[in-house]
């Protein structure tokens, strides 16, 4: 294995993750603030289908699929010259900023039909379908905001600067953070104070782009040279991309299009549990997924093909062991972290064990949403978006029929459950597709290192069980903050110790050691 090259891969997935984290506490804080204010019912429904709108979009058409896109082709472009990555640059933008534009206008004209698709169930509810239409309208041109800023971030990742990147979405909680405290007092309904932030967030995180793009020799141009190989090249990946990097955030829009249908609550129930699993899959599958993507592609323009296969094979071994464990104590602690993060103000006993119920169910599928970002972008590096799409296309299917069966049973439930259950047979085919790419990808090392990673996990829960056993969890205060802190602290301390003592420890050395191995290439 290329040591060097893996020590800068695991740098700059270190650096995404931190910042990554900073964005994820201030996120929490965000809905600490959105749950006291709005609870989980009938208008914080109404705000969150509101939200998701423009995040489905931005997700599907921008910080995902743009990125995919662009790394590779953009990689090869510096080959060939700065000015000529620039020339590319100026008019994939431009064509962009049109885009955006024209699908802003129409998004806002036709939301009514797009509320229909997104929350069929609010039809039957007039206040519910009244409030969300009023805020979806409000929110929507973020998403031309956050598109643009997705552009300058796929932009500085290529060129390995990745910390404005994953620090820039602070920006939005922070934003809505300061509008739940200095505007919802101002506001008969706290929900427009809200999505007022949200659309200081998206121009905050947009504007905060531009002194690292000059920094790197590129500032935004009008060109309208779109008729360049490297565009078409761009869109040609684009398109089957757009399917296969959204498969996730279809599979959870389809379990809150079904959520409308069941009883209030549901969707704020699916929506804070998300919240949760979020963490561990930005702080682990986002960032590796983020940092391998232009590493591979650069090993790939360079014709370094056994260089990609080894990072790859470090990146999942890194990413199993470090995930296996988050999703162990996620699940066993869903109650407490629940109840310590929300259940305040609107948000009540009932509304937590509902909410850490459906917690669980996601956390079955968490290494798969992990996997599914990882092997997704090794898949890209190589300019190959055909069968990603195929795959996520079948997952997406699976997650409907699973939902549609499994709702009937256990509610909101059964919509997570499904959702996991579909992310697992999306990486299970990656994994095949990439195993005939690469080569065999899981190495005996690597399953021993796996091996020591569930052993350690069942230290871990033994101890996690010692400590609750008996707690009566106080509602909110700080007793209970110290509490769920000193217990994750102590899980984190255990995990650790028992892989060191089960033979890892000079595989962690290598880690911790691994600034002094890195380069420049991962700049901020």
């Amino acid at each position: 294995m290329t040591t060097s090259s893996t020590h800068k891969l695991l740098k700059a997935a270190s650096k995404v993750g931190g910042w990554t984290m900073l964005s994820r506490i201030l996120g929490f804080v965000r809905d600490i603030f959105i749950a006291r204010l709005l609870g989980a019912g009938p208008l914080a429904d109404a705000f969150f289908v509101a939200f998701k709108l423009p995040n489905f979009f931005r997700r599907m058409f921008a910080e995902g699929t743009l990125t995919v896109a662009l790394v590779p082709v953009l990689s090869e472009q510096r080959q060939q010259g700065e000015a000529h990555a620039h020339q590319f640059l100026n008019a994939l933008a431009t064509l962009l900023l049109i885009a955006l534009t024209l699908f802003t206008v129409a998004g806002v004209l036709f939301m009514p039909w797009l509320l229909y698709l997104f929350a069929p169930g609010f039809a039957d509810d007039p206040d519910r379908w009244a409030m969300s239409l009023t805020l979806a309208r409000w929110m929507f041109p973020y998403l031309a905001m956050i598109s643009l800023a997705a552009l300058a971030w796929a932009v500085l990742n290529t060129y390995k600067h990745f910390a404005v990147p994953a620090a820039s979405p602070a920006l939005l909680n922070v934003a809505i953070i300061l509008a739940a405290i200095g505007l919802a007092p101002l506001f008969d309904n706290p929900a427009m104070a809200l999505t007022i932030g949200v659309l200081l967030g998206g121009l905050l995180q947009l504007a905060v782009q531009l002194p690292a793009l000059k920094r790197i020799g590129w500032l935004p141009a009008i060109s309208f040279r779109f008729n360049q190989p490297a565009i078409r090249e761009t869109l040609s990946l684009f398109w089957p991309a757009l399917l296969a990097i959204a498969a996730v955030q279809i599979n959870i829009l389809v379990g809150t299009i079904l959520a409308t249908l069941l009883e209030p609550g549901a969707v704020s129930y699916l929506y804070y549990a998300d919240r949760i699993v979020q963490l561990p899959l930005a702080l682990f599958g986002i960032a590796m997924s983020t940092a391998l993507l232009p590493t591979l592609s650069t090993h790939l323009a360079r014709q370094n093909e056994t260089a990609a296969a080894d990072d790859l094979r470090a990146g999942i071994a890194w990413l199993t062991w470090i995930t296996l464990p988050s999703a162990a104590g996620a699940c066993f602690l869903a109650d407490p972290i629940i109840a310590t993060l929300f259940e305040r103000g609107a948000f009540t006993h009932a509304d937590t064990l509902a909410t850490a119920d459906t917690l669980r169910a996601y956390t079955i599928g968490l290494l798969a949403f992990c996997w599914v970002k990882l092997f997704a972008a090794a898949c890209y590096a190589k300019k190959d978006a055909k069968a990603p799409m195929r795959y996520a296309a079948i997952s997406v299917v699976v997650n409907i029929v699973l939902a549609v069966i499994l709702m009937q049973f256990w509610s909101y439930i059964g919509l997570a459950m499904a959702t996991s259950l579909a992310a697992w047979i999306n990486a299970l085919m990656l994994y095949a597709r990439l195993s005939r790419t690469y080569g065999s990808l899981i190495t005996a090392q690597i399953i021993k290192r796996i091996g020591t990673a569930m052993l350690a996990t069942i230290l871990m829960l033994l101890y996690l069980a010692g400590f609750t056993y008996g707690w009566v969890f106080p509602s909110g205060g700080w007793i209970q903050g110290a509490w769920i802190t000193l217990c994750i602290a102590g899980a984190g301390v255990i995990y650790f110790g028992s892989a060191i003592l089960l033979g890892e420890r000079a595989w962690l050395m290598q880690y911790l050691r691994r600034k002094e191995h890195g380069g420049g290439d991962d700049a901020a």
